[in-house]
């Protein structure tokens, strides 16, 4: 992909080639994606999947075999490892034990419940004293619920999905994010000291922090997710190196390939040891879940608010397995909230917008228990009408509601089956005040709907009735739908590229959907193994850990984007020939080289030096002003102070890289050697 480099002047053909400025000179250059230094691994490793409904941690205490598997590993120039058909196993600890959980779970609620400004509570608890409050004590102490707040990170991420409240008066976007990851941070230290005893604070030299975020998220949504997690006191600095961001679908990838045989009992106080090992079952009988080199693995994350789809290829065995992207990643906003939004606003519309509006405000209470069980109905929903006589999948819509309510039942309680409800249908028990504001006559037009499968209706128990075919077509496929055509693209340009998928592992929250599992299935050729995790919410959080145990597995990834950088060069015929048809580059004489450049003039009183990156998805871009090209962040450098300087005297050096999770740089004064501070401004809205 072509690299810009010129605020209208010319491009480079590599990252690598070095552009000149007038008076100083910018050695601009990539670095290899995400190659880790051959150091043995941090004495504690904490893994926090970060998510929009619900997030978890996990942990790893390094022993002593980690400085031999250390030096096993390529970062280290290793062999490869003892020839299995796994890397070597790795025992993490998950927690299940959460404040007010209905049922055990590897997370809690990603909610939080603030006073004013102050956090009052967090996770479920946040959610448990929402829900018994009156509207009155809301309004009258200042209280505000908070969900699905990390899609605020994102710019537009949000746009279809509920808050619940605004965020209060003097808390912005990212100091939400970073009251959640400092109560997220407190609890557990707490948890380590009480059930591992762990005596460490957590401070940056003790442990090394893994925090997720999603494939798609822009440079700058995870700026803003550093930013959140040094203020949550993860960090002593921005850009400490004790935390590293991991893209979910491939901390999944990563608990996927680092299976060994068996997981072990739970170590007390809600602390599961576990390796990371089989933990897959393949929904499909004819083929291994096990994954070897040369796989092909298709990952799809799906969680609250995204869906990211990468494709791996697996290469190597043991302690030197590794992955290769295969292809561009994809993603979308596509959750189980989306699924949640539009459950919702069909049955505002169908109960009667005005009186559902006036109910949800007089009656807050009913309102989080008919959410928690229209909760329960989603995870258990699916619907065979596609597949007639579709096999039972691993996670299987008993098993999500016996983990959520903890019922030994097939059907929840909103799932009671009564006449004219059919099998898959969703039957949800009207609260008495939502009874009140829809009004006898409404109800008695939703009651002589009863039975017909094209809409919602009521039953005579006074209980709505969502069929099977509603719930589907106009809740869960409008989002299903663009995780599989994701699917498709990326496994199309896995076979265009010579790497044809060979296995699919499905992740996330929203992986626990038997729905989904069976589109998905359904998608998918009846050869290719579809692998599931026995609780896919945590494959993401144990493969975070793993990340930061050994970082070197994830040995390349693709540029979504091409990176590039004005700069000064000297004036060719093919800058006329863009001048005269588009108007720039300009061009200025420069009396020393007696030649014509185009602009790009810096001063020789200048205390800090500041240029521009853009990017572009083009692949011939040639001019920063372009219509494919963009702003993607300034970047500031602060000047050594050493007094008068001619200009020409000043040379720095800027290595950029790329390839790593997060957009980073390293600069240097040439005369001194010394490192020069540097800061990357993104372009976005207020944080």
């Amino acid at each position: 992909m072509g690299v810009i480099t010129g605020g209208g002047t010319a491009v480079a053909p590599a990252a690598a080639e070095a552009s000149q400025h007038v008076g100083m000179s910018f050695a601009v250059a990539t670095s290899q994606p995400a190659v880790a230094d051959a150091a043995a691994p941090p004495a504690l490793v904490v893994g926090i999947d970060f998510g929009t409904y619900a997030s978890g941690f996990a942990y790893r205490k390094s022993t002593s075999s980690d400085a031999t598997t250390a030096l096993g590993s390529p970062a280290a120039g290793g062999g490869g490892g003892g020839g299995g058909s796994s890397a070597a196993s790795l025992r993490v600890s998950t927690h299940d034990r959460w404040p007010d959980q209905p049922t055990p779970d590897s997370k809690t609620r990603t909610a939080l419940l603030y006073q004013g400004n102050r956090v009052v509570a967090w996770g479920w608890t946040a959610w448990k004293r929402w829900s018994e409050m009156s509207s009155s004590e809301r309004s009258a102490q200042s209280y505000s619920y908070m969900e699905n707040f990390k899609l605020l990170l994102e710019d537009g991420a949000d746009a279809d999905v509920d808050t619940v409240c605004p965020l209060p008066a003097g808390v912005t976007r990212v100091q939400a994010v970073a009251d959640y990851l400092g109560e997220m941070r407190k609890y557990i230290r707490d948890q380590l000291r009480r059930s591992a005893g762990i005596t460490s604070s957590l401070t940056s030299s003790e442990v090394a922090w893994c925090l997720t975020v999603p494939a798609i998220w822009s440079d700058a949504a995870k700026a803003r997710m550093r930013d959140a997690a040094h203020r949550a006191g993860m960090t002593v600095r921005m850009d400490s190196r004790s935390l590293s961001l991991t893209l979910e679908p491939e901390a999944a990838a990563l608990s996927a390939v680092t299976m060994g045989e068996a997981a072990t009992p739970g170590t007390g106080g809600g602390l599961n040891s576990v390796d990371i090992s089989g933990l897959l079952v393949a929904a499909s009988v004819s083929r291994s879940s096990g994954l070897r080199d040369g796989d092909v693995l298709l990952v799809l994350d799906c969680g609250g608010g995204t869906a990211d789809v990468t494709l791996h290829r697996v290469r190597g065995s043991g302690v030197a397995m590794r992955l290769e992207e295969a292809a561009v990643g994809r993603g979308a906003l596509a959750g189980g909230a989306h699924v949640d939004s539009a459950a919702w606003s069909y049955i505002r519309d169908l109960l009667g917008v005005r009186q559902f509006d006036e109910w949800k405000e007089a009656h807050p209470d009913e309102v989080a228990k008919l959410k928690s069980k229209w909760e329960l109905s989603k995870r258990a929903f699916l619907c065979n009408s596609r597949q007639p006589g579709a096999a039972s999948l691993p996670y299987s819509a008993t098993a999500a509601v016996q983990q959520a309510d903890g019922s030994s039942s097939s059907f929840p309680s909103g799932l009671v089956r009564v006449a004219g409800v059919q099998r898959n249908d969703i039957r949800l028990a009207l609260p008495p005040g939502l009874v009140s504001a829809v009004g006898h006559a409404k109800l008695r037009a939703l009651q002589q709907q009863a039975g017909d499968s094209r809409r919602g209706w009521v039953g005579a128990d006074q209980a709505l009735v969502l069929p099977a075919e509603v719930v589907a077509r106009q809740f869960f496929d409008p989002v299903v739908d663009k995780i599989t055509r994701l699917m498709g693209d990326v496994m199309d340009e896995g076979r265009r590229r010579g790497s044809p998928c060979s296995k699919v592992l499905l992740a996330g929250g929203f992986a626990r959907s038997p729905h989904l599992q069976s589109r998905v299935r359904e998608a998918l050729s009846a050869t290719t193994p579809l692998l599931i995790p026995s609780d896919p919410g945590a494959a993401v959080v144990t493969g975070a850990v793993v990340f930061g145990v050994r970082p070197y597995m994830i040995s390349s990834r693709r540029a979504r984007v091409g990176y590039g950088v004005c700069c000064s060069r000297r004036w060719s015929d093919a800058d006329a020939v863009h001048a005269a048809r588009f108007g720039y580059p300009e061009k200025f004489w420069h009396t020393e080289d007696q030649t014509y450049y185009a602009p790009h003039i810096s001063r020789s009183t200048s205390t800090e030096a500041v240029f521009e990156l853009y990017s572009t998805t083009a692949n011939n871009t040639h001019y920063t002003r372009d219509p494919a090209a963009h702003q993607h962040a300034k970047i500031r450098l602060e000047l050594p102070r050493v007094g008068f300087f001619v200009r020409r005297d000043r040379p720095l050096e800027v290595e950029m890289r790329f390839g790593a999770t997060e957009l980073s740089m390293a600069a240097t004064d040439v005369k001194t050697k010394n490192a020069v501070a540097t800061t990357i401004c993104f372009d976005s809205a207020p944080a």
